[in-house]
């Protein structure tokens, strides 16, 4: 049995054999076909010439003159309009009077019967946009046609009347295009609604009497008619909110035939979500996302998975996978199964909606990971760039090098829009990988030195200095790729940049000297403005480092005969300079450095009002002090404070504006006259509570801050304006109750000692329903000459006032308490932005070299970098520089620099790295550096 079952499978082994051999040659063959048609195709794409590509506006319109032969000649009329399409499609000009003839031409071919050359007529008329005065011509032929019996004429000519109708005569056609709404040919029907459309925008009133029928074809078994339907139902509403959340609602109850239409409702659903949180319809309309993740038709499921990452950017509350309390995880398994479809199109959706998610929630969009790696090798370089840089965003540390090299395989073949996303994620990612910058940096240097627009080199520069600021480590390897860079750089701009970051980054590294030749290069090679910013960063770099000083004087020397004026006294001046300092002088090192320092700690007018009122004193003998000179922002305020007093303009002072009302932006200019003329109405109010007693000039005010809820009976807010010595509290109160009238508005503070005395106060006469008014009180600080002034505290307030109902004379006394007002450290800084963008690291290192540094470490009791970023803001009332006042989406770590000015004019910089520790919350560094000791230890510690 055994031979037998031998000897009867053999045929069978020979037989599979053969038949193996039959498909592969059949897949050779087939390869083989393929590669000729392909190799067929590439040819005739090569041979190919637009028959079109010379064609002459002038012959066209001659040739136009058989619009009016009898009879008409279709094919050749067809020719024709085809060749007047093709001109217009490529920006070809017609005169006025051209287009008027060509326009009267065709309108004669209203008369034929071919249904071929009637629909390009149609076509021809929208393209030519007639005017008013001669397009009555057609409009009869239009509205015979739209109510004939061809179906086909009847939608053409309802579509070609949207484009051209007169919004005078749109009533006469009313009844017609109602009609058309609700007639059974889907093409007719599916015209009339594209048709309110564009009349929607010059004559809404005509449209608006359509909403019936609309409504009716929303429901109609046909897919285009239903998405025009739902299109223009939208339009109708949107206006309306709660129409609109009530169609929206209505709709997703159901579910609609045509997927078009669907992914519109999807869209709509969604818009909803984002633009209102209303728990009325969030409920629903989430309920209806999640169930078109499991509808039949692709574009459906992803549009819903769409709706979920962008409502998922939104959330902000929400971690993981929950969205606004549903779970998305559904969606990101579909986009998951859509990066392995067969259709490239669906690849790349799939993938661009994951790369959205990856900026907020990159550890979900980390779970599609194995799925996204083979995309880097797509045919579609597109979607092989997106597939990289979410990769890139959500990658571990151990892919790093896999992936750059990667990268570099395929960066020569995409645009400069791709690359300038792949240079911005691989900055995202040295950020958060530190260890991993060699590899990174030597990416970004790589292609610095390669061929690309301004745009892509400009974004390389920014991630390679933004790099080295934040990575110490990388610091001395990246100053390398700049030198090296500005070789050869063919952008001024980029140059200048560059040289100025050398500039200020170069005395801290190891060797300074090995990075000048690179900056001399760039004096005796390219244009002034580089010239000019390479003398600069020489001069800088012999202010830090006294051992380079009689080098870089040499380097000057040699371009004291330069051709441009502005270089040649650059040039002088910091040699003149130089000399002095390498004499030994001290005093020299001390001007060398003001000299390089772009911002001055007092006003230059006031300076010049200072000597001029110091010489009429006749105290020529004693020396000059400037510590008492006030800001430049100061000074202003105080100059247009008495120009608003001698015109007795009069306004309540630091009046905000009534909680809910829009209040438009005024322009700059008209912000500072207000606040002029507000501090001097406070100025004569504080002269009316001390007479003859001077408080000083005034430091700044603070904003508003709510002591009540904003539906109390009387709401209050309280505005402090700050002096050196004294603090003026203004309590603004508002009564929102109507029948009640309250007198004798005081304010009544406890827990003052012992740190604040009360030196006056004044009260509000008579507050009617509906008026507002402000009750002052003036502190005076105990002590706080150990922190620069600024007194801290906490102390109880209360209103108290005569409270009289309307008929009732004498009234009733009565206490409003309000919540505690506190003093921190905060109201005693003034947010200042620098005179310039990026000046702030230039401004940072003078100050350490000048003044003093302080860092503390800190808990911050807050959830997410936004919130910390927002709470540090207000704490502080600082400026943030250099747009970090945003946190960039995805990051595990922020870095904040803020600007201002403390109390008494000491000119204040804060850099604060914040981020979050999966143990500690959210942990803060904070570094703050000024030139008084007092100031800095105090604002350095304002957060504890």
């Amino acid at each position: 049995p055994g031979f037998n079952l031998f000897v009867e499978r053999r045929p069978h082994g020979r037989g599979a054999r053969r038949a193996s051999r039959a498909m592969s040659l059949k897949d050779a063959l087939k390869e083989k076909l393929v590669s000729v048609l392909k190799e067929n195709m590439k040819a005739d794409e090569r041979d190919y010439v637009n028959p079109w590509s010379n064609e002459d506006k002038a012959c066209v319109l001659q040739k136009s003159r058989c619009f009016g032969e009898t009879p008409i000649d279709a094919e050749k009329c067809l020719n024709l309009l085809t060749r007047v399409l093709y001109i217009l499609q490529h920006g070809e000009k017609f005169t006025e009077q051209e287009l008027t003839g060509l326009f009267f031409g065709v309108t004669k071919l209203f008369q034929t019967t071919n249904s071929r050359l009637r629909r390009m007529v149609y076509l021809v008329i929208k393209e030519l946009e007639p005017s008013e005065q001669v397009v009555f011509i057609c409009m009869s032929c239009l509205m015979k046609d739209m109510t004939g019996k061809n179906d086909c004429y009847r939608a053409n000519a309802i579509r070609t009347l949207s484009r051209v109708l007169d919004p005078a005569m749109a009533a006469q056609i009313d009844r017609y295009l109602k009609t058309a709404i609700v007639d059974k040919n889907p093409f007719v029907a599916s015209a009339a609604l594209v048709c309110g459309n564009h009349l929607l925008r010059s004559v809404p009133e005509v449209v608006k009497r359509w909403v019936n029928e609309i409504q009716e074809t929303v429901q109609s078994p046909h897919a285009m008619v239903q998405f025009h339907a739902l299109a223009l139902i939208y339009d109708l509403k949107k206006t309306d909110r709660l129409a609109l959340h009530k169609v929206i609602t209505s709709l997703a109850k159901g579910q609609l035939k045509s997927p078009m239409a669907e992914c519109l409702l999807v869209r709509f659903a969604s818009q909803a979500l984002m633009s209102d949180r209303d728990s009325s319809i969030e409920k629903a309309l989430m309920q209806y996302l999640d169930s078109c993740l499991r509808h039949k038709s692709e574009m459906v499921t992803y549009e819903a998975a769409r709706a979920f990452c962008q409502l998922a950017a939104l959330d902000k509350e929400g971690t993981g996978t929950s969205v606004f309390g549903y779970d998305m995880t559904h969606a990101t398994t579909i986009l998951q199964i859509f990066l392995t479809s067969a259709k490239p199109v669906i690849r790349f959706g799939a993938i661009k909606t994951l790369h959205s998610l990856a900026l907020v929630r990159p550890q979900v969009a980390a779970r599609c990971n194995c799925d996204m790696e083979p995309l880097l090798s797509d045919s579609n370089r597109n979607t092989a760039t997106l597939a990289l840089t979410t990769l890139l965003k959500t990658g571990h540390e151990s892919n790093v090098e896999r992936l750059v090299k990667q990268i570099t395989t395929f960066m020569s073949d995409i645009s400069d829009v791709f690359k300038i996303e792949v240079v911005r994620a691989v900055k995202g990612l040295c950020l958060q990988y530190p260890n991993k910058h060699k590899v990174l940096m030597s990416f970004l240097a790589q292609h610095l030195r390669d061929d690309g627009s301004a745009d892509f080199k400009s974004d390389i520069v920014d991630a390679l200095l933004l790099v080295i600021s934040q990575v110490p480590a990388a610091k001395e390897a990246g100053l390398l790729h700049l030198c090296e860079f500005i070789e050869d750089c063919e952008y001024a701009t980029l140059c200048t940049r560059i040289l100025a970051f050398l500039g200020e980054e170069v005395p801290s590294t190891s060797v300074p000297s090995k990075y000048i030749r690179f900056i001399y290069n760039r004096l005796i090679l390219e244009n002034a403005l580089v010239r000019g910013a390479a003398v600069d960063a020489l001069a800088k770099i012999a202010m830090k480092c006294p051992a380079l000083r009689q080098d870089v004087l040499i380097l000057l020397q040699f371009g004291q005969n330069d051709n441009d004026d502005e270089v040649r006294d650059r040039i002088s001046l910091y040699t003149n300079a130089l000399n002095k300092c390498v004499d030994s002088a001290p005093a020299a090192d001390e001007g060398f450095q003001a000299l390089m320092s772009t911002e001055m700690p007092f006003s230059l007018d006031a300076l010049y009002d200072g000597l001029v009122g110091h010489m009429a004193a006749g105290n020529k003998d004693e020396l000059f002090s400037v510590s008492a000179l006030p800001t430049e922002a100061a000074y202003k305020a105080t100059m247009q404070a008495q120009a608003a007093l001698q015109t007795e303009t009069t306004r309540t002072p630091g009046k905000p504006g009534k909680p809910g009302a829009p209040a438009a932006a005024p322009s700059a200019q008209k912000e500072a006259e207000q606040r002029a003329t507000a501090n001097a109405e406070l100025m004569r109010v504080l002269g009316e509570i001390l007479p003859g007693t001077e408080l000083g000039q005034l430091q700044h005010t603070c904003k508003p801050k709510p002591l009540t809820e904003s539906e109390a009976e009387y709401t209050v807010q309280c505005i402090k304006h700050m002096f050196k010595q004294h603090l003026v509290l203004e309590m603004y109160v508002s009564n929102t109750v109507q029948g009640i009238t309250l007198e004798e508005v005081c304010v009544k503070l406890s827990g003052l000692e012992p740190c604040f005395a009360v030196m006056g106060a004044s009260s509000i006469t008579t507050l009617g329903y509906g008026q507002n008014g402000s009750a002052y009180v003036v502190l005076n600080k105990l002590g706080g000459q150990e922190v620069a002034g600024g007194v801290t505290g906490t102390f109880g307030a209360a209103l108290r006032f005569i409270v009289k109902e309307e008929g009732d004379d004498l009234g009733f006394e009565d206490d409003y308490p309000v919540e505690n007002i506190t003093i921190a450290i905060g109201d005693y800084l003034h947010g200042h932005a620098l005179p310039q963008k990026g000046q702030f690291m230039s401004v940072w290192e003078q100050l350490g070299a000048s003044g003093v540094e302080q860092t503390t470490k800190l808990v911050l009791n807050y959830k997410s970098l936004e919130a910390a970023v927002e709470g540090i803001l207000a704490s502080l009332n600082m400026e943030a520089c250099d747009q970090t006042g945003k946190v960039e989406a995805g990051v595990r770590g922020h870095t904040l620099l803020l600007s201002g000015t403390f109390l008494g004019g000491h000119m204040c910089l804060v850099r604060a790295l914040v981020g979050i520790d999966p143990t500690h919350g959210c942990v803060t560094k904070l570094t703050a550096r000024c030139k008084s000791a007092e100031v800095c230890t105090a604002v350095a510690h304002a957060l504890m």
